[in-house]
């Protein structure tokens, strides 16, 4: 049978996408941003929820002595911390140093970026913060996991800020205006510049995304 016209043209047309490899999104959470830590140096999880609370309280009272000395009061909820603490079989200066060195590897973590990302394509979810517009469209843009990000509240840490460029540009229904994002991201640190009324700020995005797709959150 032969197909000429309108036919052939379908045909190709069918064949052409039929044939296409079908791009696989991988839909992530911001918890997917930041890279895994050796959760076994947290000492918590070891602890009993009234231990916790004990270590807690030998924190902040050594807070509060780098600032001045402790009242009687502190100084008692100081020794029954450690007390109770020692009850369950941990030395407390021993666990506060852990719990020192675990909190560095966190902060120390803040910077680095899940190299595995690179080059995939992905759908996240957050809310937007708008850095360059064109006309009334926003074509870029900040995706931050909270409302008041970098404005009521300080800026996340670089691996939680996505730097999100929109070809064409979007219609937002307003400052943190939850979406999803679909695109591909890259493991690309850049400088933002984000504009308020009475001056501007510089925040560091440790992400790029070239989105295909924002459309609101449902």
């Amino acid at each position: 049978m032969k197909v000429t016209g309108f036919y052939s043209t379908l045909l190709l047309v069918f064949l052409l996408v039929a044939g296409r490899p079908a791009i696989a999104v991988e839909t992530i959470d911001w918890q997917s941003l930041v890279p895994a830590v050796d959760e076994s140096l947290d000492p918590y999880p070891r602890l009993s929820e009234d231990e916790q609370n004990s270590l807690y309280d030998l924190w902040m009272m050594r807070e509060r002595r780098a600032l001045g000395s402790l009242s009687e009061d502190l100084q008692q909820l100081e020794k029954d911390a450690i007390a109770n603490l020692e009850a369950g079989g941990f030395d407390a200066e021993t666990i506060l140093q852990e719990m020192d060195v675990f909190l560095e590897i966190l902060e120390a973590n803040n910077s680095r970026l899940v190299e595995d990302l690179d080059g995939k394509d992905v759908r996240i979810p957050g809310y937007v913060l708008p850095t360059e517009y064109s006309g009334d469209e926003v074509v870029e843009f900040l995706l931050v996991p909270y409302v008041g990000a970098c404005v009521h509240t300080p800026a996340p840490p670089l691996n939680q800020m996505v730097h999100v460029k929109v070809d064409g540009g979007f219609t937002s229904q307003g400052l943190f205006a939850p979406v999803w994002v679909t695109g591909r991201i890259n493991t690309a640190v850049s400088t933002q510049s984000i504009t308020f009324n009475d001056g501007a700020m510089d925040v560091e995005a440790g992400y790029k995304i070239d989105a295909s797709d924002v459309i609101p959150y449902e």
